[in-house]
């Protein structure tokens, strides 16, 4: 009876160890799925934070308009005004013998970075990076094909910020942009060699080659990635170039 007695109590002894070991796997589990989920509801409210900021600066930008100031809700990590991607932008007509236009420089950019994932308004498109770099929202670069003479008409806008400023912890941020000069320059018929050196080149060469799959005629650009670096080439019968330099504070 006694062997028979400690047989039971080892028995349920076993079974409650079991029982709490799944608990304590399910437990283990569930606070991860809501970690991931809060994580997810994070990033989704901080990209649309960040399109906020897209429209305000694409606002300041096209309309000329002096002053613009939204808030943003950081829930941890940093918010900062950083050098952004380097652009080096050759123009040339149709002989191609020397750039007839050419720009270099970093374009500037608003960054938030938490753990291993970073989002960034980067010449005037939203790009995220975690595992991989993505597009949240496009920039001003399109190509236009007039149905007449069948032209390629090529859009492209730079706009560079300067500022600076940071800010971390669970509070408001606030971007303050101000307008400070544009020119529009016009070119045709000719081709553009677009360099693009940035964290999110990746999502910077999927851009161009959705582009490149929406064009009709594909030769029209060529597109290459290596490394941190994207490599465009764009033929065109008429390019708008138009260069917005803005003032940036984050605050």
């Amino acid at each position: 009876m006694k062997d028979k007695a400690v047989s039971s109590v080892l028995g349920y002894t076993m079974i409650l160890a079991i029982v709490v070991a799944v608990l304590s796997l399910v437990f283990s589990h569930t606070y991860y799925l809501v970690g991931e989920a809060k994580e997810k509801v994070k990033y989704e409210s901080l990209a649309q934070g960040f399109e906020k900021i897209q429209n305000m600066i694409n606002y300041v930008a096209y309309s000329g308009t002096y002053n613009r100031y939204v808030r943003i809700l950081l829930s941890g990590g940093s918010m900062s005004v950083g050098k952004g991607g380097y652009i080096e932008l050759k123009v040339y007509n149709t002989s191609g013998l020397k750039p007839i236009y050419t720009f270099n420089g970093y374009t500037g950019s608003i960054e938030y970075a938490y753990k291993n994932y970073k989002i960034s308004f980067e010449n005037g498109g939203v790009w995220l990076k975690s595992s991989g770099e993505t597009i949240v929202s496009a920039p001003r670069i399109f190509i236009y094909k007039k149905v007449i003479h069948n032209q390629t008409v090529f859009f492209m806008s730079l706009i560079i910020l300067n500022g600076s400023g940071a800010v971390g912890g669970n509070s408001f941020v606030g971007v303050n942009v101000k307008f400070n000069s544009s020119k529009v320059r016009v070119f045709g018929p000719g081709y553009a060699k677009l360099n693009i050196t940035s964290d999110y080149a990746k999502a910077w060469y999927d851009f161009f080659n959705r582009i490149k799959r929406g064009n009709q005629n594909n030769a029209e650009i060529q597109t290459l990635l290596e490394g941190n670096k994207v490599y465009v080439t764009i033929h065109f019968s008429e390019m708008i170039l138009t260069k917005y330099n803005l003032n940036v504070k984050v605050e």
